[in-house]
């Protein structure tokens, strides 16, 4: 019938043909908001994975922390080999992150009493199958790519279990990378099946989503789990990663101190010139072996010093030839090139802790 009215224009728009636009009018919604869905997508893989959150430091030492010691404390807790490995670490919104997700997840809602925070952890089916395994007396071996059965009340108290030990691997993070933690442990509130019924934070909020792959026994695949805070979570904790990276090492520590030391160390060409004038192209080709140059006079008296580089020859200083012990030495006429000294003078200044 909508067609025959589109054909006839001169026919009244019915009460049938009216629900059929309205019908129509959804189904154009729908497809819309599948279309802006699929280029969110689309552009969010473009431009690639965000990596640092807005005036935090950077989170690889939280992250690389968090895996070691959460590798550490599932082993004691579930007496079982195995190994945990940061897979990677992003910022993203959170109606991204949750678009991502499929239905069932297993989710559990996290809440940092201290502070009010939330934030989630989301464990995928083959993680959730082996843990599941080796808390009923198995070796973890059992995986389950798409956990299709419902789970009972003892599977959702053992997987709490299991968050509860995820959260408290953070915690522990936490304070060793700052000495304390203001966000203290956080507490599994309640589980979640369904992405659609998960609200932390508003849609664009950002999100710091940290991903441990967990390998029980030989397995190499690995399980992944997802670890994620809103940005407004973490902000308490901004200051105090800010302030531990100050005084622990204002230079990115340990790594800058090997970096710092191999700098100093690196060994440089230097050779010293002295200057005999000009020559013309003519009376160079008329060199010979055994050829005298003369040296100009108060050419003694202005040898530079050279350092090879990358860039080329960069003279440091200048100095007069001399002996010393009967061998040829140079005197220094003064200190280096301020401008050649300038930026690692100012790198080791900064690594100097503060009076």
């Amino acid at each position: 019938m909508a067609i025959a009215a589109v054909r006839d224009p001169r026919e009244r728009a019915s009460g049938t043909i009216r629900r059929s636009h309205r019908a129509g009018a959804g189904t154009g919604q729908e497809m819309a908001a599948r279309i802006e869905d699929q280029v969110s997508v689309l552009s969010r893989k473009l431009r690639g994975p965000k990596m640092r959150l807005g005036g935090f430091p950077p989170m690889e030492p939280l992250c690389s922390t968090f895996a070691s010691i959460a590798s550490m404390r599932t082993r004691e807790a579930l007496q079982r080999e195995i190994d945990v490995s940061l897979y990677g670490y992003e910022v993203m919104r959170h109606g991204d992150y949750l678009k991502g997700l499929h239905a069932p997840s297993a989710i559990y809602v996290l809440n940092f009493p201290a502070t009010q925070g939330a934030g989630l952890v989301k464990a995928h089916p083959r993680l959730l199958g082996k843990l599941l395994d080796i808390y009923l007396g198995g070796d973890g071996s059992f995986e389950e790519a798409n956990f299709a059965r419902a789970l009972t009340s003892i599977d959702l108290a053992l997987y709490g279990r299991f968050v509860e030990l995820v959260a408290r691997c953070f915690d522990e993070a936490v304070r060793e990378l700052c000495g304390a933690s203001a966000l203290g442990v956080a507490r599994p509130t309640r589980f979640e099946q369904a992405p659609g019924t998960v609200r932390i934070a508003p849609d664009a909020s950002d999100m710091f989503l940290i991903k441990l792959n967990f390998h029980v026994g030989d397995d190499k695949l690995g399980a992944g789990l997802d670890f994620v805070l809103p940005a407004a979570t973490l902000e308490p904790l901004k200051g105090a990663m800010i302030a531990a990276q100050r005084e622990s090492d204002p230079a990115q520590g340990l790594w800058a101190d090997q970096m710092m030391s191999q700098v100093l160390a690196m060994p440089l060409s230097m050779c010293a010139s002295i200057s005999l004038g000009r020559f013309s192209l003519s009376e160079i080709s008329g060199f010979r072996e055994g050829n005298v140059l003369e040296l100009p006079a108060g050419g003694l008296e202005h040898v530079a010093l050279r350092a090879a580089t990358s860039d080329g020859p960069v003279t440091l200083c200048t100095g007069k030839l001399g002996a010393c012990d009967r061998q040829k030495a140079i005197r220094l006429s003064g200190p280096p090139d301020a401008r050649f000294l300038a930026p690692l003078r100012r790198a080791m200044e900064a690594r100097e802790p503060a009076e």
